[in-house]
Parts: C-alpha cells; structure tokens; sequence
C-alpha cells in the first residue's frame, strides 16, 4: 500500500515539475518577445505600425539565433 501511495505522491511530484517548467518558459517568451517590443519602440518606431511589427519579429528571431547557435 505505501508502494502506491509512494508512486502516486512521485508521479503528482513529476507533473507539477512538468507544469511549473512550462510556465517558465512561457514567462520567458513573454518577456522576450516585450523587450523587443521596447527595443523597437527605444528607437522612435511607433508602435502598431507594420514597420514596428516587422522590427519586433526582426529582433526577436535574431536574438533567438544568435542565443540558440550553439546547440545548432
């Protein structure tokens, strides 16, 4: 009985690990994604204009590139 209890109390532990990292890195994207919003409005782009969309996009996926080309 305490083998079940043990497991379950073990798999509950695992999801909410699972979850919790999730959220981390939705938080995270979140962020990313507002500091090259604020970068992009730094430089005097107004935002809600298409240039600014494509300036956020620009410098998101770029910063991603450069952060990510070592595990490429």
């Amino acid at each position: 009985m305490s083998r079940i209890i043990l497991t379950a109390f073990f798999a509950a532990l695992l999801a909410m690990g699972g979850v919790q990292s999730a959220n981390a890195l939705e938080g995270a994207y979140r962020t990313d994604w507002t500091r090259a919003r604020q970068a992009c409005a730094d430089v005097g782009i107004a935002p809600g204009s298409s240039i600014f969309d494509q300036c956020v996009v620009d410098l998101y996926y770029s910063l991603w590139n450069e952060e990510y080309e070592t595990e490429r």
